[in-house]
């Protein structure tokens, strides 16, 4: 069985394929909360705070029992052969749920993270697809979304920002392999999602060079550019890209180029920008001078 939280926490029988749904909504609530410390006693008070806030009914430690005994025989029908080991046990004023890290979905998305990040230097094929299945086990927002306590809400804050960072990455193989085409969609819809990630941006301009589309990545820029300025004051990523752009840097269109940001523009045996056909100088001049009404490019 697996224990999800990677969206509405519920119950996956993996043998049947099957989700087993936790009707009740504080039992689904209740269960999210022990999995934001499996393994570890959460105090009574503690999932009092998180089912009810501030405003418990009047009858409390009843209904949390009621809840509990509702979800261990839950769990208990889910797996008949562990009442000699029940997963969810009093323990230290509060209680306890017993969950292996490769039994949670959370716990199998830090897993393959972690081997992604691994081989993410020298094996971008395959990294990208361990990110595929890492990215997948997310169903929805974490938790079902929806106001939280303060145990609920640092487990989302944490478990979203790791996705945020997993994307990244997961762009930068897609892009390193060549998949730009299809990167475009994915790349806007998860700039959507976090307007302020700077690195999603840069990696949005560099999948629409890749596909010949510069004009639209200046505009990228252009957008970024402004709402990233305004909260942060200044946006390294994506100047240092429209600067590849001026000189029609070669990684633009070659997943395989070495990104100059880090080593100089890459330079003929001329000692000018090697410019892709895709790419022509006066082409990009053009798009500079035609979008970016005469702004200025200063080297960094």
């Amino acid at each position: 069985m697996q224990f999800r939280i990677l969206g509405p926490p519920d119950l996956y029988d993996e043998a049947t394929g099957r989700s087993l749904p936790l009707n009740a909504p504080k039992t689904r609530l209740l269960l999210g909360t022990l999995l934001a410390r499996p393994n570890a006693p959460v105090a009574r008070e503690t999932l009092v705070r998180e089912l009810w806030g501030t405003a418990p009914p009047r009858q409390v430690p009843h209904t949390l029992n009621a809840h509990v005994s509702a979800l261990r025989a839950r769990l208990l029908r889910a797996e008949p052969d562990r009442h000699g080991a029940p997963r969810l046990t009093a323990r230290a004023g509060g209680y306890a749920l017993a969950v292996r890290p490769e039994e949670s979905d959370a716990g199998r998305f830090h897993h393959l993270l972690g081997r992604a990040r691994r081989t993410a230097a020298r094996d971008p094929e395959g990294t990208y697809r361990t990110l595929c299945r890492s990215l997948a086990l997310w169903r929805g927002p974490v938790l079902g979304g929806g106001p939280h306590g303060p145990a609920c809400s640092g487990l989302t804050a944490r478990l979203e920002r790791v996705r945020q960072d997993t994307l990244a990455l997961y762009f930068d193989c897609a892009l390193r392999t060549g998949r730009h085409e299809r990167a475009v969609p994915e790349l806007r819809e998860a700039v959507a999602t976090h307007p302020l990630d700077e690195r999603l941006h840069d990696l949005l301009m560099l999948a629409l060079c890749r596909c010949g589309r510069g004009p639209e990545a200046i505009g990228v820029y252009q957008r970024a550019r402004r709402r990233l300025t305004a909260v942060h004051g200044r946006t390294p990523l994506l100047t240092a890209r429209l600067e590849q752009i001026s000189v029609c840097s070669p990684v633009l269109t070659d997943p395989a180029a070495e990104d100059p940001r880090a080593a100089g523009p890459a330079r003929t045996a001329t000692g000018q920008a090697d410019a892709p056909a895709s790419f022509a100088p006066r082409t990009v001049l053009g798009y500079l001078t035609e979008v970016l009404s005469g702004q200025v490019l200063t080297s960094r």
